[in-house]
């Protein structure tokens, strides 16, 4: 498989992967070495996310637009106060991300420990589906449960623990509103992916001539895919569905795990 093909097809898992609760890092970790992916692995994986970024902003530009007014309009108080929310759960996931960078960023060239946090997904995905039955809405959530869902959105820097599946399932046990948690995860997953990607940008001067077109290629395919996949997530949370995502992610464990052992 050439450059190009497995530039499109990590695009497209990406653009699945990074809203569904299964691990985008994880499964592009796994396809790569599976696929002996012919490109930088951290660059390509960094522009990915930059266009499934993108996909955020524009499927939620409403909700952006109106905190972005808050800031001038007293009398916007709830969206204010959400905004702050936000950025309390930024402030703790930065800090995690400046605190542990160096000590996980080895983890992104080892599947097989993606198999094992594969597994943990798994299963705070099962437990939270289960065992939450909350009413908050995102506008009152407070300060302390907007921490605990920045912090749980740090651990997510570990390739194979989902950043959409833990940042939900935090929400959904510290008693928020399905609907509402799908949508505080997507908001702070802005600020965070944008502030990953302006930290490591650097590397995009590393960028071989022959890899920008298939590059971009991939990072069209995220964009495109990942709109998609941001409905389809939303609407697995108020379904009470995510428990399909804790089964899909135990199933690619097993599968990996049994590919690992015959030496792949």
């Amino acid at each position: 498989m050439d450059l190009w093909s497995q530039s499109i097809l990590l695009g497209v898992v990406q653009g699945l992967t990074e809203f569904l609760p299964v691990s985008s890092s994880g499964h592009l970790v796994l396809l790569q070495h599976f696929l002996g992916f012919k490109g930088d692995n951290l660059l390509f994986d960094l522009l990915v996310h930059g266009a499934t970024l993108l996909a955020v902003v524009v499927y939620f530009w409403r909700d952006l637009w109106s905190l972005a007014r808050s800031l001038v309009d007293r009398e916007a108080k709830k969206e204010r106060r959400l905004l702050l929310y936000i950025v309390v759960a930024t402030v703790v996931t930065a800090g995690m991300g400046f605190t542990f960078k160096g000590t996980l960023e080895g983890l992104f060239y080892s599947p097989k420990v993606v198999v094992g946090t594969l597994v943990v997904t798994g299963f705070i995905l099962f437990v939270a589906d289960r065992f939450s039955y909350g009413d908050k809405s995102m506008f009152g959530f407070g300060w302390g449960p907007s921490a605990l869902v920045g912090l749980a959105q740090g651990v997510a820097i570990v390739p194979g623990i989902s950043r959409s599946g833990s940042t939900v399932s935090a929400a959904l046990l510290l008693g928020m509103d399905r609907e509402q948690a799908g949508r505080f995860s997507f908001l702070i997953a802005i600020p965070a992916i944008l502030g990953a990607f302006v930290l490591e940008v650097r590397g995009v001067k590393d960028l071989s001539a022959a890899h920008f077109m298939p590059y971009l290629g991939g990072m069209v395919a995220a964009f495109l895919v990942g709109l998609a996949s941001i409905k389809v997530f939303l609407q697995a949370i108020s379904r009470k569905r995510l428990v399909w995502f804790a089964f899909y992610c135990w199933g690619v464990a097993f599968v990996s795990f049994i590919l690992f052992l015959g030496g792949y």
